[in-house]
C-alpha cells in the first residue's frame, strides 16, 4: 500500500515560513475550537507524532497568544500549535476561554 501525499495548503505554507520567535509543534488548518481541545488538519508536526494532513485532537489547551494575526494555542504537555485557519461554522470562541 502506497502512502498518500498531502500537498501544503497555501496558507500553511506562509505560515510555516514566519518566525514566530518560538518553536513551533505544529500548524493546524480548518482548525475547530472544541474546549479544553482544538481540532483539525496538522501540517508540519515537529515532534513525527502526526502524518501530514491527519486530523487530530489537541491535549487540553492551556493558554493562547496572538503573533502577526495567528492564533498560538499551547497544550498542558508544552505543545505549541499555531492555527492557520479556522473550519467554516467551526465557532471559533477561543476568545471565551479562561485560563488557570
Amino acid at each position: 500500500m502506497t502512502e498518500q501525499k498531502h500537498a501544503i495548503p497555501e496558507a500553511v505554507a506562509v505560515a510555516m515560513g514566519k518566525d514566530f520567535g518560538v518553536p513551533i509543534t505544529a500548524f493546524l488548518f480548518a482548525a475547530v475550537d472544541s474546549p479544553p481541545i482544538l481540532v483539525g488538519t496538522v501540517y508540519g508536526d515537529s515532534t513525527g507524532r502526526f502524518r501530514e494532513g491527519a486530523s487530530i485532537r489537541t491535549s487540553r489547551i492551556t493558554n493562547v497568544s496572538f503573533i502577526d494575526g495567528y492564533s498560538l494555542f499551547q497544550t498542558v504537555g508544552g505543545s505549541l500549535y499555531v492555527v492557520v485557519s479556522w473550519a467554516i461554522g467551526g465557532g471559533n470562541i477561543y476568545m471565551n476561554r479562561i485560563y488557570h
